[in-house]
């Protein structure tokens, strides 16, 4: 693929119709609810760079936001937050596509005098992992967890920092998930685990995060997603049907008394829970799909 076939576009409400969202196309579950978080945040500020080809399809994008508008757990306020950045296999294609990215949000940051970019990352799952942002010439000034805080520093002003979340899990007691469309797939995965907990009877509850503020202070350093079981953090990115099984197996087991089989102990759960005899029989039976 030619590089000078590509055109790079920043996405704001202008052109959010004819652009659309960069990982996912209208018939996905999360599509709408993404757009309905863009047009809640791009009063904020939230923008994202797309490179599309010739032919008006996404390669890549990257989303940024004033650092004080930031859906993560940091202070960064005086900066340009990075909130993810993506090239799919096409993009990958045509080389670089990430690096003129981020050196893009650098340039708009010089623009709108910015101290500079900042940027959470992580080695892990669903987020860009360090390197590429070392590639550009950002620092790592932080880490917790899984987690790396990057910056690129164009002027003066304070470093960006990680906001404390240590024991903010242990408010949430039972099975809960909390999750915003700021990425397009979490709503899915909010719906796919509200439908098996229901299925095997556990008592789940879901909180929507509504601004930026509430995800700032969420129990999780990803901020826009958490899975807590009884006062703590089981996931902190997209969980599949299956991925939920394998949790809720592991958690059985660690509560499971000696003398215990799975069945009997999950059975102790449901009725601990308040669930009659009958529910619980009845989901004890689906054990077997666990």
């Amino acid at each position: 693929m030619r590089k000078d076939h590509l055109s790079l576009v920043t996405v704001g409400p202008e052109n959010l119709s004819e652009c659309g969202i960069w990982c996912r196309g209208p018939e996905h579950q999360g599509y709408q609810c993404k757009v309905d978080w863009l047009r809640q945040t791009f009063g904020e500020g939230v923008r994202f760079l797309m490179f599309r080809d010739d032919g008006g399809k996404a390669l890549g994008f990257l989303e940024y936001v004033p650092g004080e508008f930031a859906w993560r757990p940091v202070h960064a306020a005086g900066w340009l937050f990075v909130h993810c950045l993506w090239v799919n296999r096409r993009g990958q294609k045509a080389k670089g596509l990430g690096s003129r990215l981020i050196q893009a949000c650098v340039a708009e940051a010089r623009r709108q005098k910015a101290i500079g970019v900042a940027a959470l990352v992580s080695d892990g799952l669903w987020m860009a992992g360090k390197e590429i942002f070392l590639k550009n010439g950002f620092q790592v000034i932080d880490e917790r967890d899984r987690f790396q805080l990057v910056i690129y520093r164009l002027g003066e002003g304070p470093e960006p920092r990680f906001r404390e979340i240590g024991g903010k899990a242990r408010a949430f007691q039972g099975l809960h998930i909390i999750y915003c469309a700021q990425c397009p797939m979490l709503p899915k995965s909010a719906a796919d685990v509200s439908e098996m907990a229901a299925a095997h009877g556990l008592k789940f509850k879901v909180t929507v995060l509504k601004n930026a503020r509430e995800a700032q202070n969420a129990p999780s350093y990803y901020g826009v997603f958490s899975l807590l079981w009884k006062g703590r953090l089981l996931s902190d990115h997209y969980v599949s049907k299956g991925r939920f099984k394998n949790l809720l197996t592991k958690e059985i087991l660690k509560m499971r008394g000696p003398d215990e089989t799975v069945a009997e102990a999950y059975k102790r759960l449901l009725t601990k829970q308040g669930l009659k005899m009958g529910t619980v029989r009845g989901v004890c039976t689906s054990l077997a799909t666990l």
